[in-house]
């Protein structure tokens, strides 16, 4: 395999905040295209604002190229630049019915 400057490690799912399967769900409705970037690189864009959310390529070396990594770019740029929840989920109060019995037994 050729020269490669990926991420050191893969991207790891904190499963408590946001499972591999959600973060899928929610980056796949989200608006990206790819985009030649200078010294023939390419860049993975954000629809929504046009900017940078990652690279592929730097000049001739693959970089980041792993749907996962691929998806952990656009998760990351998702919260820090539009600022989208990660996590979605319920809270524990959630108003359910055996969260109501829950507190009724301890009041």
């Amino acid at each position: 395999m050729g020269e490669s400057a990926r991420t050191p490690a893969a991207p790891a799912w904190p499963d408590k905040l946001i499972t591999q399967a959600e973060a899928f769900a929610k980056a796949a409705d989200w608006p990206v295209y790819a985009m030649p970037a200078p010294a023939a690189g390419i860049d993975l864009l954000c629809g929504r604002c046009h900017r940078s959310t990652g690279q592929l390529r730097r000049g001739a070396v693959p970089y980041n190229g792993s749907l996962d990594e691929m998806l952990a770019m656009v998760l990351r740029h998702m919260v820090m630049a539009h600022e989208v929840p990660l996590n979605t989920r319920a809270p524990a109060g959630d108003g359910s019915f055996r969260e109501r019995i829950r507190e009724a037994s301890n009041g």
